[in-house]
């Protein structure tokens, strides 16, 4: 499918704005580039700009950092010129013996200037080919336009071969490679050659090795980039693809989600009942919700400097369509693949996967089995054993001197969860000081009227049950006891009762909130979205503002994977396993802590919060 990198944006008014034309706005040249220079005047509008020097919005949006609808009297937005404008670009005939370099020299531009008008150039030049250049090259600037040529100021060229990222107030040091040029160093730290160039006090972009830039550091925590990233290896567990990492101009990212799109249609087309409201088939709801998140961190992140090609395919549930999809010839450089959904789809693409060495994040639940000597999987949903080995480090930590009772589920599935709390807690609680219990105290349900559980309840202290299930009619029969067991006990004071599930319990709409709130429900997740938190607040406004409605949670989810793998794309290059540890992101709702769990295996997303209900509000404990 074509990339697919999507903004949206709904513009209200009734006044008809002026604009200056084109041929008339100044021209700077900018890393080689040609913009027309518009200042903004009143009434005029993103949507208008874009009209008036017919040039898409995503196009602007990506050309000025934190540039938005929102526009002010005065205010500069560079439009690039296309190279196809003849007054600003010509062609040169490549000549017998000439390289880039030479000829960058003759037009006062850089290879890398060369390379951004020519994608083709990838391969190298050939005699006769004919390639787009920069006019003014023989140093006579064109009317209104502006050339930044003052020279840089540099720092001895002694430096060693290496680069060193060192947090300092914000700011990071940069000292430049042989290979490196400003656009490429703007690209890896997301800010924007402008904002290197005025904060180093830099008139133009030219560099050279051993130059040592200050730059501003984004929320990324560069807490270790030292050197190669080949050094990381020793900060994961098991460092299983030692692939040397590709810095590439643009990535090529697969999105694999059940769209469901034929299906959709036909529930769309189907006729309304009375008070019906039409909607989205459920599955498609998901898949979309997700796929706006991940364009939406795409579309932030390309502000400052990420390139990227999204192919979105609809998998459908379906093995063979996601077969004829990894023989399409973008799938030979494929950098990244997302997705799919179902347990199915999940197995079958990590394999094909596996086969190609391409990394493929997996963002819905799945088995662990699909990371079995598996290394490029990324598995983002912790597992119920991550999850539950979660809660019972939290009980040790802040329970230990209350009663901890284990209740015994029926299935073979949720019997493993069992014995393996049973285990861990017996395990870490040996040589606690304070402890009330030197084991965990272990029971069955028993009577449904609560008089078994009721027997092992301690009146004086805090009793905590964990209930490892996620079978609907075993935890609603567990929760409807304990409620019985507290209507058994109206007078004691001090009884307190605390019901430790899992995040799976969310998707139980017959569970009674009552329940919930009355035991004081916790429950162990890999994620946690606060709409009232200040970065909750500041998520919500953004993408309201760029698709006008407000996120859900599948939304939430695909924007903080999208902002993290891309990112890491970004920084790291297309080996970010050796980094994956040290990349830290402030998302919405998810915290990822990626390790491998056995050698020459895949990496699951190990990180546990403690969410609580209280007075029907979830609220984070851990």
């Amino acid at each position: 499918m074509k990339r697919i990198i999507g903004l949206i944006i709904v513009l209200i008014g009734l006044a008809l704005p002026t604009y200056a034309q084109p041929e008339n706005a100044a021209v700077e040249t900018i890393d080689g580039k040609k913009y027309y220079v518009h200042i903004v005047e009143q009434g005029n509008t993103l949507y208008g700009i874009h009209q008036l020097y017919k040039t898409s919005v995503e196009t602007i949006l990506a050309e000025n950092e934190g540039l938005s609808a929102d526009l002010t009297v005065g205010q500069k937005v560079l439009i690039p010129i296309k190279v196809t404008e003849n007054a600003h670009y010509g062609k040169h005939v490549v000549a017998d013996g000439e390289t880039l370099y030479g000829i960058s020299k003759k037009y006062k531009c850089s290879v890398e200037d060369l390379k951004s008008l020519n994608p083709n150039l990838t391969d190298g030049i050939s005699p006769g080919q004919e390639i787009f250049v920069p006019k003014a090259g023989s140093g006579a600037a064109q009317i209104g336009e502006v050339i930044q040529t003052d020279p840089v100021v540099r720092v001895e060229d002694t430096i060693e071969q290496t680069f060193s990222v060192s947090y300092k107030d914000s700011i990071v040091e940069h000292t430049v490679l042989p290979h490196e040029t400003m656009y490429s160093i703007a690209k890896r730290y997301m800010v924007s050659s402008d904002t290197i160039m005025a904060l180093n006090g830099l008139r133009n972009t030219r560099l050279k090795k051993g130059d040592v830039l200050k730059i501003p550091v984004k929320n990324v925590n560069y807490e270790v980039i030292e050197k190669d990233l080949t050094e990381l290896a020793l900060k994961d567990t098991v460092a299983s693809v030692f692939d040397e990492s590709e810095f590439k101009e643009s990535y090529n990212v697969a999105l694999m989600l059940p769209l469901m799109l034929s299906k959709n249609d036909r529930e769309m087309s189907k006729p309304l009942k009375l008070d019906q409201v039409r909607e989205m088939y459920g599955t498609t709801k998901i898949a979309f919700d997700f796929y706006q998140g991940f364009l939406f961190a795409a579309d932030s992140l390309s502000n400052a400097g990420l390139s990227v090609n999204i192919y979105v395919y609809d998998t459908n549930k379906d093995t063979n369509t996601i077969a004829k999809a990894f023989k399409q010839p973008e799938f030979n450089d494929m950098d990244l693949v997302v997705g799919p959904l179902y347990p199915k789809t999940i197995k079958y693409t990590t394999a094909l996967c596996a086969k190609k060495k391409i990394r493929i994040v997996l963002p819905f639940n799945s088995n662990a089995e699909v990371l079995y000597q598996n290394p490029y999987v990324y598995k983002g949903v912790a597992s119920n054993m991550t999850l539950l080995d979660g809660t019972i480090d939290y009980l040790i930590e802040n329970h230990k001197h209350h009663n901890i009772i284990l209740i015994k589920p029926k299935t073979a599935a949720d019997l493993a969860l069992y014995e393996r709390a049973r285990e861990r807690f017996n395990q870490k609680i040996k040589g606690q000081v304070g402890a009330y219990n030197v084991s965990i105290v272990e029971t069955g349900m028993g009577s449904s009227s609560g008089r078994d559980i009721n027997a092992i309840l301690k009146k004086d202290t805090t009793n905590v049950f964990i209930i490892p299930s996620t079978n609907l009619t075993f935890v609603s029969g567990a929760m409807s006891t304990l409620n019985k067991v507290l209507n058994m006990n109206p007078y004691a004071k001090n009884l307190n009762v605390i019901a430790f599930g899992l995040e799976e319990w969310n998707k139980f709409t017959d569970l009674d909130v009552k329940y919930r709130n009355r035991t004081n429900q916790h429950y162990a997740s890999y994620r946690y979205l606060d709409y009232n938190s200040e970065q909750g607040i500041k998520f919500i406004r953004e993408y309201r503002k760029h698709y006008g409605t407000d996120p859900n949670v599948y939304s939430s989810q695909g924007f903080d994977y999208g902002m993290y793998f891309l990112s890491a794309l970004h920084l790291y290059g297309t080996n970010f396993d050796l980094a994956i540890a040290q990349h830290q992101m402030e998302l919405t709702q998810n915290e990822f802590h990626f390790r491998t769990i056995q050698d020459g295996s895949g990496r699951e997303n190990q990180r546990v919060c403690i969410i609580k209900y209280d007075n029907f509000e979830l609220k984070q404990l851990k």
